[in-house]
């Protein structure tokens, strides 16, 4: 009976240092990739894609301003029609809408 214990109780110890040392090894990050070529040669990136608005409706308040926080504010018709921005593909309203003068 003593001889189970005792092996039980290595086997639980070496699960845990197992587990401590996973742990640690986990933790470390992972090592960069080298740079591809177009990095190597100095290359440029490609230019974002900006996206653009659509003509302002006729009964569109003015421009609240050119730019906002470095992008470009634009007319859009979703929701009613509104001015704003994209910002990471998104569109952020500046303006209420147009037609309900609300959300």
């Amino acid at each position: 009976m003593t001889l189970i214990k005792s092996a039980l109780s290595a086997v639980a110890v070496a699960l845990v240092a197992g587990a401590i040392g996973a742990g640690v090894a986990n933790a470390e990050p992972a090592p960069l990739p080298p740079p591809g070529p177009a990095e190597v040669q100095g290359d440029p990136a490609p230019a974002p894609i900006e996206l653009v608005g659509e003509p302002p409706a006729p009964n569109a308040p003015r421009k609240p301003a050119e730019v906002w926080n470095n992008k470009p504010v634009v007319w859009t018709s979703m929701w009613g029609g509104r001015w704003g921005v994209w910002i990471n593909g998104a569109f952020m309203p500046l303006t209420s809408n147009v037609n309900t003068n609300g959300g």
